[in-house]
C-alpha cells in the first residue's frame, strides 16, 4: 500500500512546474503571446492525469509491493525530473505546458536543444511516464492511456515544429 502513498508523493513534486509555467503562461498572454493548439494541450494534460490518477489506484487496489522495478521506475522517474529542471531553466520565461510563441520569443540552440529535439518531451514527460508505470506496475490502465497520450503529444511534437520553423527562419 505504501508505493500508492510513494506515488502520490512524487506527483505532488511537480507541483513547482505547474506553478512556474502558468507564471509564464500569464506574462507570455499579458505581453501578446499567441497560443497554439489549445485542444491538443487541454486533451494532453487530461490524459497525463489520467494516467497519474489510474497508476495510484492500480497501485492502492492491488497493493502493488516494492521491487527491482519500483527502483527502476525511481530511476526513471528521477531522471525524467532532472531533464525537466534543465529544460525550465533553459527555456526560462518560455516554458509551458501549452504551446505558446511570445513576442520577443528567443529560440533556444543549447547542446541538448540542438542534440535531442524537444527535449521536454523524449526526455522529460515520455521517461516520467513510463517511470511513474514501472513504479506502479500497472500495466492494464497505463498502456492504453500512455498509447492515447503518445498520440496526442506526437501531434502536439508536429505541430510545434511547424510553429517553430514559421517562427523562426534558423530552426
Amino acid at each position: 500500500m505504501w508505493i500508492g502513498f510513494l506515488l502520490i508523493v512524487i506527483s505532488l513534486i511537480r507541483i513547482p512546474s505547474v506553478v512556474i509555467a502558468m507564471r509564464n503562461e500569464k506574462k507570455i498572454v499579458a505581453g501578446g503571446g499567441t497560443e497554439y493548439g489549445n485542444l491538443n494541450s487541454k486533451v494532453l494534460f487530461v490524459l497525463q492525469n489520467l494516467i497519474y490518477l489510474s497508476c495510484i489506484v492500480y497501485a492502492f487496489i492491488y497493493d502493488v509491493q516494492f521491487n527491482v522495478l519500483t527502483v527502476i521506475g525511481l530511476v526513471v522517474y528521477v531522471f525524467a525530473l532532472c531533464c525537466l529542471i534543465y529544460v525550465i531553466r533553459k527555456l526560462s520565461p518560455f516554458w509551458t505546458y501549452k504551446l505558446y510563441i511570445a513576442r520577443d520569443h528567443k529560440l533556444v540552440q543549447s547542446s541538448l536543444f540542438r542534440l535531442v529535439r524537444h527535449p521536454n518531451y523524449y526526455l522529460n514527460i515520455i521517461p516520467e511516464l513510463i517511470g511513474f508505470a514501472l513504479i506502479s506496475q500497472a500495466w492494464p490502465v497505463f498502456v492504453p492511456l500512455f498509447i492515447l497520450h503518445l498520440i496526442t503529444l506526437f501531434n502536439r511534437i508536429n505541430l510545434e515544429e511547424k510553429v517553430m520553423k514559421q517562427t523562426f527562419t534558423q530552426y
